[in-house]
């Protein structure tokens, strides 16, 4: 895949006396002890829609994610009027065995895009951009071959047709992942090389037929954004995202390495799970950019969707189109909108947000459609589908007020192993029949 490298910033030492010590320390630690640092009593009043969160149905869920490979879990619920509650357990850090630190900052994967979809829907809304015109018309001069007929909307919803350039990566699709990651962690990538990578492989289908998740759409929408405003991505995310929503812990540092502040250490899980979980935590992201680099905690990104789903970034108009979503699986359980997803739980309840998986952290983050619940889920461990699908299940007791019956809980379990894959390979396109 053509990319030009523009740099590689080595590991740190602290980097490299942690995965030392996290190699030693692995087998020596027991990651099961679940700790309740602060939450509502179950049944407590709040001013959500719904029944209350069943807390210990979220505890039994964060102790199965680290049952099934993380050292730890944490989560934030966040109700209208202040009620919430927070729950941790596990390690953040492997070398020292402290406790994870709920409230501590995490690299958040592919939720970045619904920011990146944000950021586009607020140059709909000012008529600066067309959503069914060609992309192409807002982007500089060959990051899409003239003519091309993938529209805004087509990249928002993932039918573009545009080939993940991420498949090209070392060790993704073949290979070891650990071996694959350390030789591109610490690159810088220029994004219109990342498209051009992608489009060496053609048009996947025609655009607008298919359903298929992909990095190279938010990236293109990274630099839609950026021409049209004349601004860099960080400034725009600053100033119409972050400082709207009051969102103090978040930030897109692309290409600095590091996560400021209290942060888990982030473990990716070797293909050979006997070997000790890799310590993934400094990266540059710079391969992931508009798709996928942010860093936030689960505080400030339930402040965002609050934020969102009041009308603070988005009018109403374009608030419906994201929110408007197709199947992206055959569960019926799982649907996709303009860069939102969109899971309908077991007690019926849809919840809208995003997923995020990176190198060392897997989070789910979603809330009620009112905004009067939110729930993000982080756990400090990556390269493990079992876990991110033990993620799901905390959905059912935070916004349904139970656990989903084990027929549920098969079906969430089923569309979180597609959406990792997708996350990871973005090889699942399903037919729209339209």
């Amino acid at each position: 895949m053509p990319s030009r490298f523009l740099g590689s910033p080595r590991p740190s030492a602290g980097t490299r006396r942690r995965a030392r010590a996290a190699a030693s320390a692995v087998g020596a630690l027991a990651a099961t002890a679940s700790v309740l640092l602060a939450a509502g009593p179950a049944g407590a009043a709040s001013a959500a829609s719904g029944p209350a969160p069943d807390y210990p149905g979220l505890r039994q869920a964060l102790a199965s994610v680290v049952a099934a490979g993380s050292p730890g879990a944490f989560a934030l619920v966040s109700d209208r009027g202040g009620a919430g509650g927070t729950v941790s357990t596990g390690t953040g850090d492997l070398a020292t065995g402290a406790p994870v630190d709920p409230r501590g900052r995490f690299r958040v994967g592919s939720i970045t895009k619904n920011f990146t979809a944000v950021l586009t829907l607020q140059l709909v809304a000012r008529h600066q951009v067309d959503l069914d015109a060609p992309a192409v018309g807002y982007l500089p001069g060959g990051v899409l071959p003239a003519g091309s007929p993938i529209t805004v909307r087509q990249l928002l919803d993932h039918t573009s047709g545009l080939y993940d350039y991420s498949n090209d990566l070392p060790g993704i699709l073949v290979g070891d992942t650990v071996t694959g990651y350390q030789q591109f962690r610490y690159r810088t990538y220029a994004p219109a090389d990342l498209v051009a990578g992608a489009l060496t492989h053609g048009s996947q289908f025609t655009p607008g037929s298919q359903y298929a998740y992909s990095n190279t759409n938010f990236v293109v929408l990274g630099l839609l954004v950026e021409h049209v405003t004349g601004k860099p991505y960080a400034k725009l995310l600053t100033d119409r995202i972050l400082r709207p929503a009051g969102m103090t812990a978040t930030s897109f540092v692309v290409p600095r390495t590091d996560i400021a502040g209290p942060h888990a250490v982030g473990y990716l899980t070797q293909d050979d799970r006997s070997e000790p979980l890799f310590d993934a935590t400094e990266q540059t992201a710079s391969w992931i950019w508009t798709a996928g680099a942010a860093i936030s905690t689960t505080a400030d990104l339930n402040r965002y969707w609050r934020a969102l789903t009041s009308g603070a970034l988005l009018p109403a108009a374009q608030l419906a189109q994201m929110e408007t979503t197709q199947p992206a699986d055959t569960t019926g359980t799982s649907f996709y909108g303009l860069g939102i997803r969109q899971y309908t739980l077991s007690c019926g309840i849809q919840v809208y947000g995003h997923d995020g998986i990176l190198q060392g952290y897997q989070t789910y983050s979603y809330t009620t459609k009112d905004g009067s619940r939110q729930l993000t889920v982080s756990a400090d461990a990556s390269n493990n589908s079992t876990v991110f699908a033990a993620e799901r299940t905390a959905l059912d007791p935070v916004f349904c007020g139970a656990p989903a019956s084990p027929s549920a809980t098969r079906r969430s379990a089923a569309a979180a192993v597609n959406v990792a894959r997708e996350e990871t390979t973005g090889l699942t396109p399903y037919s729209l029949h339209r």
